[in-house]
């Protein structure tokens, strides 16, 4: 029977392309006549007893741990038979008559039987017949795998602890953010402190103020403007309204309010009525005088406005007027809507027809009476001015 000597893996027993080495044999036979005779030389593989010694090349079995040659030329027999015996000890792929070879070890092969199996791995390292000095190159990291778990646990644990206070951080400054900014006195919306620009006296100021108010005590950014914008157009001679927010607490508003075109007489109940050149109706006055220099115009009830075209053209008439021609205007009337009629102070009566053209028709006027008043010869004696074809005046 033949004995294999296996190689250990060292960096030069690598093979290419990652394939494994297979073990190379030699005979036993020819091995430890080789050892006993204290030979340089072993036969190559599979020497028969009785066969011809082969060519191949020799092995030099001086490294074997435990055979050394004795004086007379031959092994001590102790050790070969412990190299070659195997037994409970024998490495795991290792047949019992194998010799195991390593390529750490300075002085050729070891015998991994030999080995002490107590020993620690840096001992093992460290030990003259297993590599000798180096072992620091050759020493494997120690990794605990108990202690890697929990420096795992602990490094979970403190990103999640990260993460839960960067979101209770931000939780709590969109809360405070909400709170100030919708809930907390610093932007609260005080109706007081609101800037209000071309309101006179015929709109309607409680309801100006009522419409304002709505939101008072809210945040001013609950505020809303738009609806408010759109409640104050909505009030009679109110136009060309903008709101916008004046932070902290308040609001601009600027409106346009409208003039009166004519003062409706309602001859029924001696009342005067205040409206627009559309005809709606404006805030009312109890002030005395506050009707100076506005037109007037009789109607039997203040309902003619809307309801009597006739009324409604001559509304539209007197909404064309001047400044400087309405206060000397004493009184309108209007049989139908193409007959309006006006009286002037002086008691010129001047026939306006329709409100079609009236500026032109008032610019016409004015001249006219223009030069009456300066003492023009022409138009000195003058009491009827006829308008209603503003390109053909007719002067009487």
């Amino acid at each position: 029977m033949s004995r294999r000597i296996v190689s250990s893996g060292g960096s030069g027993d690598t093979p290419r392309n990652g394939e494994a080495r297979r073990p190379r044999s030699i005979s036993s036979s020819g091995a430890l006549d080789s050892v006993r005779s204290g030979a340089s030389d072993a036969p190559g593989v599979s020497d028969a007893p009785g066969s011809a010694p082969s060519s191949a090349p020799s092995a030099d079995f001086r490294g074997v741990s435990g055979v050394s040659p004795d004086a007379s030329g031959s092994g001590t027999g102790e050790a070969v038979a412990e190299a070659a015996g195997g037994g409970a000890d024998t490495p795991r792929g290792m047949l019992p008559d194998d010799i195991l070879v390593s390529s750490r070890s300075h002085q050729g092969f070891v015998d991994a039987r030999s080995l002490d199996p107590d020993a620690s791995v840096p001992e093992r390292l460290d030990a003259p017949g297993d590599g000798g000095a180096g072992g620091m190159l050759l020493r494997p990291k120690v990794v605990s795998y108990p202690q890697r778990r929990k420096e795992r646990t602990m490094a979970m644990a403190h990103r999640i602890t990260r993460r839960v206070a960067v979101l209770m951080l931000v939780a709590v400054l969109v809360v405070t953010g909400g709170w100030v900014l919708f809930f907390s006195p610093v932007f609260r919306y005080d109706p007081a402190q609101t800037q209000l620009s071309g309101l006179n006296q015929w709109v309607d100021q409680d309801a100006v103020s009522r419409i304002i108010s709505t939101d008072s005590g809210s945040s001013l950014f609950l505020v809303h403007s738009e609806k408010i914008r759109a409640e104050l157009d909505d009030l009679v001679g109110v136009s060309d309204v903008t709101v916008r927010r004046t932070f902290p607490h308040g609001l601009t508003v600027s409106l346009t309010s409208a003039e009166p075109a004519a003062v409706l007489h309602v001859t029924s109940d001696d009342t005067l009525v205040p409206v627009t050149a559309d005809g709606e109706r404006l805030q009312t006055q109890s002030a005395p005088g506050a009707y100076n220099g506005i037109p007037r115009i009789d109607v039997s009830s203040a309902d003619a406005a809307t309801n009597d075209a006739a009324i409604a053209e001559a509304i539209k008439v007197m909404g064309g007027f001047t400044d400087t021609l309405s206060p000397r205007v004493t009184s309108t009337t209007a049989a139908t809507r193409d007959s309006v009629t006006s009286t002037i102070d002086d008691g010129v009566t001047v026939l306006w027809g329709d409100s079609e053209d009236i500026d032109f028709k008032v610019s016409v006027v004015e001249k006219i009476l223009a030069l009456k008043d300066a003492g023009d010869a022409s138009y000195a004696s003058i009491t009827n001015i006829n308008v209603s074809s503003a390109d053909s005046p007719i002067i009487k």
